[in-house]
């Protein structure tokens, strides 16, 4: 138990330095001054194993994010790279909440060459503006994807550790309403794939001092401890339903029924009103971490 504890601590900490060195070295208002990022430490499948408590949206969404990193990129990943998203149908909440995804080899790795990953970290900033009809890229009457801003999905931001800065530059500069300050997103960018380092390091080190087996072993218990202590909760809770009315006349409907026998629960959303013509629809990550969140 008193092990468990230390190495929850560590990898809390982890993700604590990430978040440290996001906002030291972030450029926007958004990142460096109204702390809208997270940082995120998970395991070699991309399941969550430490999340500083940053930003509760961020809590249960991305995951999702890396794991859609790990399947389109399986057998394939080389040691330097890091790839960045923001997709809401693969993990993402809104646009303007950039992913950025860092495998970690083993150290015997050289740069651009592929080889297993032991971890990934993972950094989502809030950019004060992907492009979209409006400035901030939140507009109030989008009806399309696109008129949010720039829409990124699984794309290669670090190659074997040199940045694409043309490739990203083309990126953020596309679509008929691109981004309108390209180069603090290219700054900003450059702080999350270094708080991301800061990470890869740090598990590193917890590696060579514990031995990798032993960091391993320790993830899968505090992820089963959670487990655990979640199912404690769920066995004190009783059925219920709740209806919330929202300003444009939709609805949100959500039911809990308790299994005690199981002690699981299963959220069911049936009934809540059918997915809207404006931009008022929660992607599913984001209804999975608000899930999480209230747990």
């Amino acid at each position: 138990p008193v092990r468990l504890e230390l190495f929850g601590n560590l990898f809390m900490a982890i993700a604590e330095q990430m978040g440290v060195t996001l906002a030291n070295t972030a450029h926007s208002v958004n990142i460096k001054e109204r702390l809208d990022f997270s940082c995120a430490v998970f395991d070699a499948a991309g399941e969550l194993i430490a999340n500083a408590p940053h930003m509760p949206v961020h809590l249960g969404s991305m995951g999702e994010s890396v794991r859609t990193v790990i399947a389109r990129n399986a057998g394939r990943m080389r040691a330097g790279d890091v790839y960045m998203l923001n997709d809401p149908y693969h993990g993402g909440t809104h646009l303007p909440d950039i992913t950025v995804v860092t495998p970690v080899h083993g150290e015997a790795a050289g740069a651009g060459e592929v080889a297993p990953v032991l971890f990934y970290v993972a950094s989502r900033g809030h950019h004060a503006d992907v492009g979209g009809i409006t400035p901030g890229s939140m507009p109030r009457d989008s009806r399309r994807i696109e008129e949010e801003g720039v829409l990124i999905d699984n794309f290669l931001l670090v190659e074997a550790g040199e940045l694409r800065e043309p490739a990203v530059r083309a990126l953020l500069s596309s679509g008929r309403w691109p981004s309108r300050n390209v180069e603090q997103n290219l700054a900003d960018l450059r702080a999350m794939i270094a708080a991301n380092r800061k990470g890869a390091v740090e598990l590193a080190r917890a590696a060579d001092e514990h031995g990798l087996a032993t960091v391993h072993a320790y993830m899968a218990h505090l992820q089963d401890y959670a487990e655990e202590s979640v199912r404690r909760v769920i066995d004190r809770l009783s059925d219920g339903r709740f209806r919330c009315e929202m300003d444009d006349g939709a609805h949100i409907d959500v039911a809990i029924a308790v299994d005690r026998a199981a002690r699981a629960a299963r959220i069911d959303f049936t009934g809540s009103s059918p997915q809207q013509p404006n931009n008022f629809n929660a992607p599913a990550a984001g209804c999975h971490a608000a899930v999480l969140y209230v747990f």
